[in-house]
């Protein structure tokens, strides 16, 4: 989906930005009162997936800048949460602002910008909002038993491992969670990489330490070319309230 052409404009504030949509600074009550657009939507119908009837039809945009930042804060209307995606089938909530990297050219293609015409895309995952992307480690990202309450094993593993690697249960002598020794690691200990060759090679979508905040930072020059940038410089925060979303990303000007 993409947004039909707009103007949005940034509100001058003094101080510092809040990245929580739900704060004070965001409402009615506060600078950004009154300032805001609708932006429709319009789906994305050139390559697959295609989807020609999205549910979101508009989203509410609001921008401020102290001179030092720029924030944008989205709102859009979803009766669903979507923030677990464990199963194939499953698809998470995320949104995307997307800017040209050359503002002097030509306005780039809205379909992730075209070969020549470089756009920088922020994206954010309700995913790694919920897994709190940027403040803990992997212990908070979502794995089998967050999807099947009645999983045997943690972290989906066959045996328990201590950090070192050594094998101290087996899955019938696992105790309750409530049970567990701390120094109890209930995954794969030195043995993890071999069963996550993801956070082995450094990727973020497998390693959560590795991420800046629930917003990716990435690249692109067109379809099939999205490419996560080596210095991620987005912060972010997405709140689900009353049936919506609230999704705030700032971003220092110079980086």
């Amino acid at each position: 989906m993409s947004a039909a052409a707009a103007t949005i404009e940034a509100v001058r504030v003094h101080g510092e930005i809040p990245v929580n949509p739900s704060d004070v600074f965001w409402s009615n009550y506060g600078p950004t009162q009154g300032k805001h657009s609708i932006i429709d939507l319009q789906p994305q119908m050139i390559t697959n997936p295609m989807w020609p009837a999205p549910a979101t039809k508009w989203v509410n945009v609001k921008a401020a800048s102290n001179g030092k930042e720029i924030a944008i804060r989205l709102e859009w209307v979803d009766s669903t949460r979507n923030d677990i995606m464990v199963q194939n089938q499953q698809y998470k909530d995320q949104a995307a602002v997307m800017f040209p990297q050359d503002p002097s050219g030509p306005v780039p293609p809205f379909t992730m910008g075209g070969e020549g015409q470089r756009v920088n895309i922020w994206q954010w995952k309700a995913t790694w909002n919920k897994e709190d992307a940027g403040h803990a480690g992997n212990e908070m990202m979502q794995d089998l038993e967050d999807q099947y309450n009645y999983m045997a094993m943690g972290s989906g593993s066959y045996y328990i491992y201590e950090p070192s690697g050594k094998l101290v249960l087996s899955p019938n002598q696992q105790p309750k969670v409530s049970e567990r020794h701390p120094s109890i690691d209930p995954g794969m200990g030195k043995n993890e990489d071999v069963f996550n060759p993801g956070r082995a090679t450094g990727n973020m979508l497998s390693d959560n330490t590795l991420r800046r905040s629930p917003v990716e930072d990435l690249n692109a020059e067109g379809f099939s070319t999205l490419t996560t940038q080596a210095q991620q410089d987005v912060d972010g925060s997405g709140n689900w309230s009353n049936n919506r979303w609230m999704v705030v990303f700032k971003r220092t000007l110079k980086t």
